[in-house]
């Protein structure tokens, strides 16, 4: 009697960790669900659930996601949280001064200190954080060169079509960039 079962190949590890390298690129990498990942590679979703279970995908995908840029407008949020708390301490000290509550109004001038020495380290990160990741304008028109050179080479009507783009875009970039 024969089986009529698929029997599970074995592969030669090498090729087991080039299989699983590929459903992390496809998952991590590229972005795409375990589901079309185990699909495209032919592995189970069980298979494919316990490698990104194993090697943690998730925390990775998700921070190959967030970009500087992400960084900055938490820490942007931060400040500006920490600048209405200092508003309502400040708000705090003038009615302790005019009711002559000494204690209070110390007490608050200290709370008060902390969060303006919060903002000022929030700030200094802040400026570290977008100064590490800024690129010169010059950096910026290299890259759109080549891009735009290329698309030329490759569809001369795309790279036409583009050309209002071509201009916006620098002109944008010299704007941020200077």
């Amino acid at each position: 009697m024969a089986k009529n079962k698929k029997q599970k190949k074995q592969l030669k590890k090498k090729e087991y960790e080039k299989l699983k390298h590929s459903f992390y690129e496809l998952v991590v990498v590229q972005g795409h669900s375990q589901k079309d990942a185990c699909e495209v590679l032919g592995i189970s979703t069980v298979t494919g659930s316990k490698w990104a279970q194993d090697g943690s995908f998730k925390k990775l995908r998700e921070g190959r996601q967030q970009d500087y840029r992400t960084d900055v407008d938490n820490i942007r949020q931060l400040i500006r949280i920490q600048s209405q708390k200092k508003l309502i301490v400040e708000e705090r000290i003038t009615d302790a001064q005019i009711s002559g509550d000494t204690e209070e109004e110390e007490r608050l001038r200290k709370v008060s200190l902390g969060i303006a020495d919060e903002m000022s380290k929030l700030t200094k990160t802040l400026q570290g954080i977008e100064k590490d990741q800024k690129y010169s304008l010059g950096e910026f028109i290299n890259v759109m060169d080549d891009i735009f050179t290329a698309m030329r080479e490759y569809d001369l009507d795309l790279f036409n079509k583009t050309i209002p783009f071509q201009g916006y875009i620098v002109r944008k970039k010299t704007n941020e960039l200077g």
